[in-house]
């Protein structure tokens, strides 16, 4: 079995405390689905007590338990792998949050007790009433995480990733201003590699909404304009494509 490493850790890297954290839950279905499962029409979702930790996707607050909610919806990453990008106060620094990933609604979640590896195998816990989550002690930076569904492990049995998006993905200092926005903004990034990139608008369904560019483009600093006055007002996740690299984040339309 390979090491899981402390999450308190790992996860309390040395640095400066940020005014906010961000944390990008990933989950890999990969095997979930060779064993016949099928994802529900909501896709993956996640579920914990987001409210007691001021837990935020986006500019709005996420539900407690609720992965029926659309605050809690992941995005469909590519290759069987779901993220989604959850904000924390500083006040909530050093807190466990619990958690599990769900497809579509309960009923269909990893963590029971007939499939209990996430206690047993030491990145979450058993209450004793037949609820098995995850815990997470919220770090003091940004920080990526990925599991293979219902265990602590990636899917090739690799521990999981706990980098900064720098570390594992060629795209860097992305940024998006204004967000919120009303009509225009400006998605800027720097590529490391010369690369395709794809740039798009999804909803918290995973279904695009806006392409904003699909080109070949050199390494450095790239920026582009987004119209987003057709879109509805509301929550929508950008993405930003390199070759198999992907980086994404919230932007909001009033």
């Amino acid at each position: 079995m390979k090491k899981i490493y402390s999450l308190l850790s790992i996860l309390f890297v040395a640095g400066a405390v940020n005014a906010q954290v961000n944390v990008t839950y990933m989950v890999d279905v990969t095997n979930y689905l060779a064993a016949g499962n099928t994802l529900g029409a909501g896709g993956i979702r996640i579920g914990g007590d987001f409210a007691a930790t001021g837990a935020m996707n986006g500019a709005a607050a996420m539900a407690a338990w609720t992965p029926s909610d659309p605050t809690c919806a992941l995005t469909d990453m590519g290759s069987n792998v779901w993220g989604i990008i959850v904000t924390y106060p500083t006040s909530s620094i050093g807190l466990t949050q619990p958690y599990k990933f769900v497809n579509n609604d309960w009923g269909t979640n990893e963590g029971t007790d007939t499939t209990n590896t996430i206690a047993t195998n030491g990145c979450g816990t058993d209450d004793g009433g037949g609820n098995i989550n995850r815990a997470l002690v919220i770090p003091d930076a940004d920080i990526m995480l990925q599991y293979c569904w219902d265990a602590c492990f990636r899917c090739d049995g690799s521990d999981p990733i706990v980098l900064s998006v720098e570390d594992v993905n060629p795209i860097s200092a992305v940024a998006v201003s204004p967000n919120p926005v009303t009509t225009n903004a400006t998605i800027s990034f720097s590529l490391q590699n010369a690369s395709e990139v794809a740039i798009s608008i999804v909803n918290l369904m995973g279904q695009e909404v806006l392409t904003i560019n699909n080109s070949n483009e050199a390494a450095g600093n790239h920026s582009y304009n987004v119209d987003v006055t057709a879109i509805p007002a509301g929550n929508y996740i950008y993405r930003v494509v390199a070759g198999d690299a992907v980086t994404s984040g919230n932007i909001v339309k009033l």
